[in-house]
């Protein structure tokens, strides 16, 4: 019956780390190369521009020069808190899960411990009628 519980608590746990992870798969990367040459052959210059951000920023943004408009600020600190908020739902998940696995183990020490104790009582009625039957 512990065990059920403590597989279920496991379970739970898993399937919100597994809920979570294509939150955190969706941020992407978007690269922009410009290469510009000056009149003279030997001399040019390349500039790589490399952002990271959650899809919907990376599209939005056609030019990496561009500033991003108040729609864009709003929209990326919308996805930050939704993202944030998620990791902490997989956090909570995890200290619960954590948690009920301490208490199950709790339990079963206890159960153990009782058992223990059972099987010294009954070894002691054991050897009382033993002693008492070997005096007859």
């Amino acid at each position: 019956m512990k065990s059920i519980k403590l597989s279920r608590a496991v379970l739970g746990a898993l399937v919100v780390l597994v809920m979570s992870l294509p939150a955190m798969a969706q941020s992407t990367t978007q690269s922009n190369t410009t290469t510009t040459q000056d009149s003279q052959p030997a001399a040019s210059q390349t500039t790589t521009i490399t952002t990271q951000g959650s899809p919907a920023s990376a599209t939005n943004a056609s030019d990496a020069n561009a500033p991003m408009s108040k729609g864009e600020m709003k929209e990326q600190k919308k996805e930050q808190k939704r993202q944030q908020k998620q990791q902490e739902k997989a956090a909570d998940a995890n200290a619960k899960a954590e948690k009920y696995h301490a208490k199950a183990q709790e339990d079963e020490a206890k159960a153990t411990k009782h058992d223990a104790d059972a099987l010294k009582q009954e070894h002691k009625s054991t050897d009382a009628t033993d002693k008492a039957n070997s005096v007859q």
